[in-house]
């Protein structure tokens, strides 16, 4: 699904994730990684690896796409208690499969307490916000300090679809008029149910397709 925002043309990906050609970047957010670690540090018994399906499906959009860049807006990982022996081992053998890729990443809210490990990936790490042309990149938990048009995540989207006796919630990108919200991409989020109204676009994201809500 294309769209035109700030006087550019941007995809949105059914991977939860967004391309903007011109610049040959791949924009995502909320990974959400190591969650089940963190849960086991707390007693809560998840299996361990779901990370691994996760960073399949970004190496797949690298190589279908051919991007140059990869900005992560927030929650790389879900906190410090996420970067088991494990989980760090898989990091570094998929940044050495990507070697050629610049790596941004804006700090969320989840990443507190863990930037000195974080500087160990080759990621530019970004604390608040960054421009990119004529976007402000940012994770979304704070009070942006720009007029430019805003592309954020934070908020895990979804959006509630009732078709007859079909009842269902999509994560969904979220259009406004100076703000384009991403849904999550990691696989182990929940998410935030859109009250639709006149001033949002809502794009759900099914399978293998991304179509706008009405």
């Amino acid at each position: 699904m294309n769209i035109q925002v700030a006087q550019q043309n941007i995809e949105l990906l059914p991977e939860k994730a967004f391309l903007w050609q011109r610049e040959q970047l791949l924009g995502l957010s909320d990974m959400h990684l190591g969650k089940a670690e963190s849960y086991q540090s707390a007693g809560v018994p998840l299996p361990s690896g779901g990370h691994r399906e996760d960073l399949l499906r970004l190496s797949d959009l690298i190589h279908r796409y051919q991007v140059h860049k990869v900005i992560i807006l927030g929650d790389w990982i879900h906190n410090r208690f996420s970067l088991s022996e494990i989980v760090v081992r898989d990091f570094h053998a998929f940044f050495a499969a990507h070697k050629g890729i610049e790596w941004t990443l804006l700090l969320g809210n989840h990443e507190k307490g863990s930037h000195d490990i974080l500087r160990n990936l080759p990621f530019h790490l970004v604390e608040n916000e960054v421009q990119v042309g004529p976007f402000l990149m940012t994770h979304g938990h704070k009070s942006a300090t720009s007029q430019l048009f805003q592309i954020q995540g934070h908020t895990h989207p979804l959006v509630s679809i009732h078709e007859g006796p079909l009842r269902l919630k999509l994560p969904c990108f979220v259009l406004e008029k100076n703000a384009l919200t991403i849904p999550a991409f990691g696989t182990l989020t929940g998410g935030v149910v859109i009250r639709k109204d006149s001033r949002k676009r809502i794009f759900a994201v099914g399978n293998n397709e991304v179509f706008e809500v009405e």
